[in-house]
């Protein structure tokens, strides 16, 4: 190969002019790759995104209101579905865009959100026994010298559990109560760093302020457990509503504590708890249906197939209307709860406050009762089994079901009969959002048009 190659370059001698141009570019080439380094800018996180991605890319974030580099690494730091209220962006272009990122700022530091767990492990008495969950702090309260102690607690998440042990009458109470026990000693720890016992005035209404305008690293974006990266105590800002409640119970919660002698003073007696009325909301809004609105779920259930499906949204309907009764009621009854007495046939359930109640069943409701249990092969409400439930699965008619279910149930058949239907356009709009605590409005509504007494 070397001999034809000596060959060939005496044969066609390299030309001198096509030497001097090679060597030329190889110096302009050098030139520019020096001047593009003294030239280029780092990407900084004030950059606007529109210099640093494609034109279709900026225009997303942008409308999703990520302006700078510095936006879009935070949202992506806050994890889950960042992404979700970017117009047509999944998961496989989210991905990209933070790759791409990490190329921009890769010396950035990745945003962590915090990490709402607490220092101290529960004592082991304390973690035997059910209730709070084993992130409360477990901080002690202050001395209280030589004064009588009510309670035979040793911190902060024992006496918490020992108000809810002795003021929630019912689970959906537990649960509420533990929920905003919760936040207060999350928020405590994590803000204020500080006790039940230390909690003064200005902490007070720190933390209403907080509950006002709960900031963003306070709230969930991944599904993940509680002590998870990810997890935070909200899942979002608090309705009017939520914020009230939640001042009502922490109020309830100082006041027992207080009687209990666990802690001398309670700063809330001297902090304005009002939080006044949604301004958003409308008072002359009802969740009630019409009579014209209640004829139309009706006549569009009747209109399609009999199926286990369709029996019992036509008894819920018919039913709930004119006995009003709870969905905890509802769910928690069984044939054996109906009676005949000489006034006519009634019902017995067990209702809010874990307190028992007696709902008169008129012609309307014992009829679709009858034609319910009809259609589940159980005969008339006096040959039926007494533990059949009065709602029953769709697939197993002894079997009851949940509020999950019932909920669900509802509302999927009033959505599909509203868009059927031929209402007025704002009344579809409001009932786009109907559940089954409308029906017992509902019920209201007709009885106090009856003069009924409630």
């Amino acid at each position: 190969e070397a001999e034809v190659l000596e060959i060939y370059q005496e044969t066609f001698p390299p030309d001198r002019k096509a030497v001097r141009s090679q060597r030329l570019r190889t110096r302009q080439f050098a030139l520019l790759h020096g001047l593009e380094a003294m030239a280029a800018e780092q990407p900084q996180d004030s950059d606007l995104v529109m210099g640093w991605f494609d034109d279709r890319t900026a225009d997303k974030l942008t409308a999703a209101g990520i302006i700078s580099l510095g936006e879009l690494n935070a949202r992506i730091a806050t994890g889950g579905r960042w992404y979700r209220t970017l117009p047509a962006v999944g998961e496989a272009k989210a991905r990209r865009i933070a790759q791409h990122l990490a190329t921009l700022l890769p010396a950035a530091p990745r945003l962590v959100r915090p990490v709402f767990s607490l220092v101290t492990a529960p004592s082991p008495a304390l973690a035997t026994r059910p209730g709070l969950p084993a992130l409360l702090p477990d901080f002690a309260p202050s001395d209280q010298g030589s004064q009588p102690r009510l309670l035979d607690v040793a911190s902060d998440v024992e006496a918490v559990q020992a108000w809810i042990a002795a003021r929630a009458g019912s689970s959906a109470t537990v649960k509420v109560y533990r929920r905003e026990a919760t936040r207060l000693l999350l928020w405590l720890q994590h803000e204020r760093q500080r006790t039940l016992v230390q909690m003064d005035v200005a902490d007070c209404t720190a933390f209403m302020a907080f509950l006002q305008h709960v900031p963003a690293r306070w709230i969930s974006r991944d599904r993940a457990k509680p002590g998870q990266p990810g997890w935070a105590p909200f899942r979002g800002p608090l309705s009017h509503t939520s914020h009230r409640q939640a001042v009502v119970i922490v109020n309830a919660l100082f006041t027992w504590l207080q009687a209990a002698q666990y802690i001398p003073v309670n700063p809330w007696q001297l902090v304005n708890k009002k939080t006044g009325d949604d301004r958003d909301q409308q008072m002359l809004d009802t969740k009630a249906l019409s009579e014209s609105a209640m004829a139309e779920v009706l006549r569009f259930v009747d209109a399609q197939p009999v199926t286990a499906s369709s029996a019992r949204i036509r008894f819920i309907l018919r039913f709930v209307e004119s006995v009003g009764l709870r969905s905890a009621e509802l769910l928690g009854a069984t044939l054996k709860d109906i009676r005949m007495e000489p006034e006519g046939w009634v019902i017995q359930v067990h209702g809010k406050g874990a307190k028992n109640r007696i709902a008169a069943l008129p012609g309307q409701a014992l009829d679709a009762l009858q034609d319910y249990l009809r259609h589940r092969d159980l005969g008339s409400v006096q040959g039926a089994p007494p533990e059949a439930p009065l709602l029953a699965s769709t697939t197993d008619t002894m079997t009851p079901v949940g509020y999950q279910a019932l909920y669900e149930h509802v509302r999927g058949w009033i959505r599909k009969a509203v868009a059927a239907s031929e209402l007025p356009m704002h009344e579809r709009a409001k009932l786009a959002g109907a559940t089954t605590h409308w029906l017992r409005h509902t019920f209201g509504t007709r009885a106090i048009a009856r003069e009924v007494p409630l």
